[in-house]
């Protein structure tokens, strides 16, 4: 395939962050993710090994993220549809995940008080494009 999304659009919806929805309770439980690396402002193609997000209290505001037989972690709400997510076995990293809506991340890095995308996420199985993160917010015809 080698198709390349271009996220410009999305960063502004991530800056805007206006969705109502608690993003957050969409952790409830076990929840699967399809993930792709983001260079620059550019999503490669999704990974085939999805991101298990697994919440380990009843409000969803902590648990653990995994990609099976690769790396363990934890993660914990830090504000308003964010989560800080951090490597604790297989690995060293940390980032930051904000929900576009309930169906969609981007996580970010900080460095130096810089802060740089790093992958963006969708719920398994969601369709991916324009449209589809766009169509969320009312008002919005795409790009």
């Amino acid at each position: 395939m080698g198709k390349k999304f271009s996220l410009i659009c999305l960063l502004l919806l991530v800056s805007a962050l206006s969705t109502s929805a608690d993003a957050i309770e969409y952790l409830r439980g076990t929840t699967f993710w399809d993930v792709a690396e983001i260079k620059g402002i550019t999503a490669e193609e999704f990974h085939p090994l999805p991101w298990v997000f697994r919440s380990s209290d009843a409000n969803a505001n902590e648990g653990t993220v995994e990609v099976q037989n690769s790396w363990f972690g934890a993660w914990k709400e830090v504000g308003c549809n964010t989560i800080y997510c951090q490597i604790t076995s297989g690995g060293k990293d940390s980032w930051y995940l904000a929900f576009v809506n309930p169906k969609y991340f981007i996580a970010y890095k900080e460095q130096g008080g810089h802060y740089y995308l790093y992958r963006l996420g969708k719920m398994k199985g969601e369709p991916y494009g324009p449209n589809t993160i766009v169509g969320y917010y009312p008002g919005w015809s795409g790009f």
